[in-house]
């Protein structure tokens, strides 16, 4: 008999693709061009030890050359929001050096890295930076100690002992109501000559995120400091001077991104159905600053993440429509739309596709797909240029070990179409042992994005084996707004249909054993992989990272209640409804799925306690049940070391139940 081989493990699989790329930049976001064109500041994550966690550094990319240099020097403090002052003889950027965690501003000479000089902030922790035409001042974002951190950066909380003086390890953290509100996000206006700064947000407005618009801020806010509140944002005008400021647009759902043409005169945002802060996908909402007149954009069924302009009359938008990436221009003038791009390449941005305005032309973006590796690209009407490449040999190899993908689509028990992706394994035979991932949320949608380092998970089940299904449905991005919508008022309801009837096409197809059937999930997918197993009894094994199990508890210890208030629409303080109809604590003496239960002990978006209360049910249920707990972790997992250690933990439980050897 042939020898059969032995499975790839997390820590090989993780250790060989991330390894040859120590020290050198993965993957670009946070694009800023110079103003002759010729230059691009770019944030991208590199990691100098494994066992360490990741900086994220700011380079300098020649656009005519493509050649890439670290900004400045080769510490291993992170960096991130570079920009190019107006006039191009300045750069100004957020660091973390003295002080993890906290970021400050820096300002130094264009070309001149042993220029740089901090800009003290007392206080305060810089969270993203803008030049005012003066090439002078500079608008700053920040937040104070205590801050939350959104579902996207962790969870936790903005803390150090450089915002508030030496603690002592006794000594308490306290939280107060009312009029003692701490955790404040406000608005700066700093003198680059000579570090002198001012608040220009005033106190009850907290700034979530902010453009320089001329000679005023034009910003996404909202009138309290917690996490949850970001979800009833409106959009402001805020002088620079602080002498005034004016309402532009009150939305129906959820705001995020603004921007204004470069003479302050149009504004936009991306106004839609969302989640999670930092996630919002849909309509692009144009205002005119003097008349205050607003318009939608007909982006031709795009879900829009992010929207530059190139002048008063050309935006560049970027978004997905389906299983695919779409980047366009619209002219503000007649509504004519050029399509720049579209397809299973996506232009990489923090978590959904961003691009920028190239200078030729087009827009230029990091882009990546499941089979093409991160790059700096350069697109226009449709001719996709490589500008600069981050592909190092751990990658290449990644690329050889993992199997497949294509896009698929099924019909769901009520008759609407979905749409998702399959990876399929290079060993083995089908039917194949099938993992269903359920992706957070749930307004995001699973992209065709490359499969490191953030679906490093995925890579591994496949190298070993696995098919593994990455649904979109209903409530996912990507179908318009009707479509995100129809989770609002019933939360893990018809939803249960659309992954189930996936797995069972993926069945009829030949494709997955229907006897080794696992699902996977964090967040919004770590809740469903719980309250799949109570619905149904068809899988060998769950594992669920960051889940909602207790609605109840939920409500009253998570930083977000805003988000079952707008997904259930039912009553906390009512006995029954969909807040115990839909919380899988409450069902589970119906599961007879193994599972294992993951949780970070800094989390306040879906605290540790979730994962506990499952846990001790199913416990009490009789169900064979693992709880793991990451001391220094927050909304999901995130750290290297912590990935490895749970990538073979779940490899682990699933082969043990899913009948791999």
């Amino acid at each position: 008999m042939p020898e059969v081989p032995t499975p790839i493990s997390a820590d090989q699989l993780f250790r060989r693709a991330l390894e040859p790329g120590l020290g050198t930049i993965y993957a670009a976001t946070d694009l800023a061009l110079s103003p002759d064109g010729t230059q691009m500041l770019l944030t991208g994550e590199v990691r100098f030890d494994l066992d360490a966690p990741a900086s994220t550094k700011v380079f300098l990319c020649d656009l005519g050359s493509g050649n890439l240099a670290p900004l400045t020097g080769g510490e291993r403090a992170s960096e991130r929001g570079a920009r190019f002052s107006p006039s191009g003889d300045r750069i100004g950027l957020l660091s973390d050096r003295g002080s993890p965690g906290v970021y400050g501003l820096w300002v130094m000479t264009s070309g001149d890295s042993d220029s740089a000089r901090p800009l003290a902030l007392p206080g305060l922790s810089a969270e993203a930076l803008q030049w005012c035409q003066d090439s002078r001042h500079l608008v700053i974002l920040a937040a104070e100690e205590g801050a939350d951190q959104g579902v996207t950066s962790g969870s936790g909380a903005v803390q150090s002992s450089a915002l508030d003086g030496d603690r002592a390890p006794w000594e308490p953290t306290v939280h107060r109501g009312g009029a003692a509100l701490t955790g404040w996000r406000v608005a700066l206006l700093v003198d680059a000559d000579t570090g002198e700064h001012r608040r220009i947000s005033e106190p009850g407005l907290n700034v979530w995120e902010g453009s320089v618009a001329g000679d005023a801020l034009v910003a996404v806010v909202s009138t309290l400091p917690w996490e949850g509140d970001w979800t009833n944002s409106w959009l402001e005008l805020i002088a620079l001077d602080g002498s005034w400021r004016r309402t532009m647009h009150r939305p129906h759902t959820q705001l995020g991104k603004p921007a204004s043409s470069p003479d302050g005169s149009r504004l936009a945002v991306i106004e839609g159905l969302a989640s999670d802060r930092g996630l919002v996908a849909g309509q692009v909402i144009v205002v005119d600053r003097d008349s205050g007149a607003t318009r939608r954009l007909d982006t031709g069924g795009v879900d829009a993440t992010s929207a530059r302009f190139r002048d008063r009359n050309l935006l560049v938008v970027s978004g997905v429509r389906g299983t695919e990436t779409v980047v366009m221009e619209c002219d503000l003038r007649d509504g004519a739309i050029e399509v720049h791009h579209q397809g299973l390449l996506t232009a990489s941005g923090l978590l959904y596709p961003e691009a920028a305005p190239h200078p030729q032309g087009g827009a230029i973006f990091g882009a990546e797909s499941w089979s093409d590796p991160p790059h700096l690209a350069h697109v226009h009407s449709g001719r996709l240029t490589e500008v600069a490449t981050f592909t190092d040999d751990g990658q290449r190899w990644l690329g050889a070990q993992v199997g497949r993908l294509e896009a698929t689509t099924w019909i769901s028990s009520d008759g609407l179409e979905m749409s998702g992706f399959l990876v399929l394994p290079k060993i083995g035979e089908a039917p194949y042992p099938t993992v269903l991932a359920v992706h957070g949320g749930p307004a995001y949608c699973w992209m065709a994005s490359w499969p490191a380092p953030n679906l490093l998970l995925v890579a591994l089940l496949s190298a070993r084996g696995y098919a593994v299904f990455l649904p979109n449905p209903r409530g996912s991005s990507g179908r318009g707004q009707e479509f995100l919508a129809m989770e609002i008022g019933d939360y893990g309801g018809a939803e249960v249909e659309d992954h189930l009837s996936g797995l069972d096409h993926l069945v009829e197809r030949g494709l997955a054993d229907k006897d080794r059937l696992g699902v996977y999930g964090g967040s919004h997918g770590g809740y469903m992989s719980c309250w799949l197993t109570t619905r149904t009894t068809r899988f060998k094994a769950a594992v669920a990272v960051s889940p909602v199990t207790d609605w109840y508890s939920q409500h009253f210890g998570s930083n977000i209640p805003e988000f079952d208030e707008m997904y259930l629409r039912g009553d906390p303080l009512s006995p029954g409804g969909m807040y115990h109809e839909r919380s899988p604590v409450f069902f589970a003496h119906r599961s007879k799925t193994p599972t294992l239960l993951v949780a970070g002990m800094v989390d306040r978006c879906t605290p540790p306690g979730q994962a506990v209360e499952f846990h001790q049910a199913l416990l009490a249920a009789g169900v064979e049940t693992e709880l793991v707990l990451y001391p220094k972790e927050g909304h999901g997992v995130r750290s290297i070391a912590a990935k490895i250690d749970l990538a073979e933990r779940t490899i682990d439980f699933l082969d043990r139940h899913l009948g791999l050897p």
